[in-house]
Parts: structure tokens; sequence; C-alpha cells
């Protein structure tokens, strides 16, 4: 537990500083600017408890369980205003007990304890805040995740004669360590923010193990499987000048372009522009003498109605009533 405590101090204060220091002013996006222009990797710290249980049910081989103290760090891309690819490592303890069983120890064990030496995992995050087109700036997001990882523990259970054994060492019946499992973290949860570069995260994450080895018992048959309920808080890394690609609404980008004042007064200037070179080809096309061309290229305007001309607007011949 002192450990977490120092981490969340530390997070604690690194938030309120980001908050003091972060004055900048934001740099306005462009609808189709491209990811450059937005601040999308952020790091992480939580921590909160983890148990051997799940909301989805399952298998459990103790009638009891315990929630034990985790911890975890992040690191996470986003890729869209939707979409984002987070990685997660997690630390921390799971246990359950028999204390209640009928009938006396189920599966011939008292209790179980399983030491967690670390779980590494890769997410697809889906950021559920940015569909929500009708709120032009929000401070709720919520979000779901799902990914594959691995882990590395070893249980250690007390036998119902009270014997305390532990896999660590021997772990898997082999000369490792620590037993190590894929494992597929589902989790869902929401983030509130705290200012331009804080989020402060609440998470739940069910994690299904591909094997029956973390409570140290087979006494039912299925895949073990511990969830992890978790708070933190998540700085936002880059430029600060640019924002947070979490929190973008894409249509609030697109009406603020549209509304800014600097592109109706480009609007307009091309809007004068374009009448000018109209009314110059208008000017072009005059022809005073109606003799089929324009006066800007007629070289002997005036021309009698009636009269063939050549290309430079000159007669052809000479109308015998005009002769001297």
């Amino acid at each position: 537990m002192t450990k977490i405590t120092s981490l969340f101090i530390a997070a604690v204060f690194l938030s309120a500083t980001a908050f003091a220091q972060d004055k900048t002013m934001t740099a306005k996006a462009k609808t189709f600017g491209g990811r450059d222009q937005y601040r999308t990797f952020s790091i992480g710290v939580n921590t909160g408890a983890l148990a051997p249980v799940v909301l989805t049910g399952g298998v459990n081989d103790y009638t009891n369980w315990d929630a034990n103290a985790g911890y975890g760090i992040s690191l996470r891309k986003q890729l869209s205003h939707v979409f984002g690819v987070q990685g997660n490592l997690l630390f921390g303890k799971v246990s359950g007990n028999n204390s209640d069983a009928l009938g006396g120890v189920a599966g011939g064990n008292q209790s179980f304890e399983t030491d967690i030496a670390y779980g590494v995992d890769l997410r697809g995050v889906v950021n559920f805040g940015s569909i929500n087109f009708l709120s032009r700036k929000n401070s709720l997001n919520f979000f779901g995740s799902l990914g594959y990882g691995l882990m590395a523990y070893a249980p250690s259970y007390v036998a119902s004669d009270g014997t305390n054994i532990t896999w660590k060492g021997v772990a898997g019946g082999s000369a490792n360590t620590y037993v190590k499992e894929a494992y597929i973290p589902v989790g869902f949860g929401a983030k509130f923010k705290v200012n331009n570069r804080v989020n402060f995260d609440l998470g739940y994450t069910m994690n299904f193990i591909d094997s029956d080895n973390l409570d140290a018992s087979r006494l039912k048959k299925g895949n073990d499987s511990f969830s992890y309920t978790s708070i933190g808080l998540e700085f936002s890394l880059g430029s600060k000048s640019k924002q947070d690609l979490t929190w973008v609404n894409p249509v609030a980008t697109m009406y603020d372009e549209l509304k800014d004042n600097s592109l109706r007064d480009e609007v307009k200037k091309l809007k004068t522009r374009t009448d000018s070179v109209e009314q110059s080809v208008e000017d072009l096309k005059k022809d005073g003498d109606g003799d089929g061309v324009a006066d800007h290229f007629d070289k002997c305007p005036n021309t009698p109605a009636g009269v063939k001309v050549d290309g430079a607007g000159c007669p052809l011949f000479i109308p015998k009533n005009q002769e001297q």
C-alpha cells in the first residue's frame, strides 16, 4: 500500500502542476488537418481492487473472495476521435477462501493467495463521448476496451491440514518462478476531464485467463478469471497549444472552421475578385459597332451596319455609296 500511496501522491502533484501551468492558448484545429494538430499520446497511473470474480459470473473454486490492492500504469495513442490503442501494465494479488463451504473445505484447500508479478496487455479503446454530436463540449466520456495480454503469477494455498504451499519457484510443476498465461481483458469505464492536461478515470476490467491455475484449485471445470476495479489519473502529452484528441468533437471543429471570421473575410475577398473578373470579361465582350468583333480587338471601330469585316474588324471592301 505504501507504493500505491506514493504513486498517487505524485500523480496528484503532477496534475496540480499541469493545471497551474497550462495557460497557453489552444491552436484552432482544421477539419481535415490530420492527427498532427492534436495531442494524441497520454500516460496514466491507476490503483484499485483486484478480485477473483467478474460481473459475467463463471467458475469459482472458493466460496468467498477478497478484494486486494492492485496498481498499474498505461500508455495510450489516440488514432482518431473515437478509437485508440493502449498498453497496460498491472501488479497486485488476488485471494479467496472456503470458510463458508458446506460439508467441510471444498476442494481440500482452505484458502489461496496469488501474487501477480505482472500483467501486460494491448487493448483497443473505443471512446463513446465523441459520438455525442449534440454536445459541443463535454467533460465526461464513456469508453470500452478489448485486448490481449500475458500475465505471470504464482499461487499459494493453505491445504485442509493447514499446510501453506506456494508455487513460486516450482510454478506449474516446473523450475519457473511464475506461471505465464495469456489472458483477454474486457473493460469499460468513464473519463472525467479535470483540465486540458489531466483526466480522472474510473474503470472496470474483466480478465479471462487461458487456464485454471490462478486459484491453485481445479475443483470445478473452467478457466479462471479476475476483475480490476480502478481509479486513476491520465496525463496528456505533447504541445500545450494543441487540443487533446480524446475530447475533440469533430462536428464542433467543422462549425468553428465555418464560423471563423477570417474564413468569411477570405470568402468575401474571393467574391470581390470574382466579380471584378466577371466585369472585365463583360467589358471585353462589348461590341459598339455590332460588327461581331469586340471593341478591345476592333481596329476599325464604328464600321457601318451590314459591312462585312475581317478578324480585326476592318471592312473587307468599301461600299460604292461610300466611295469618293
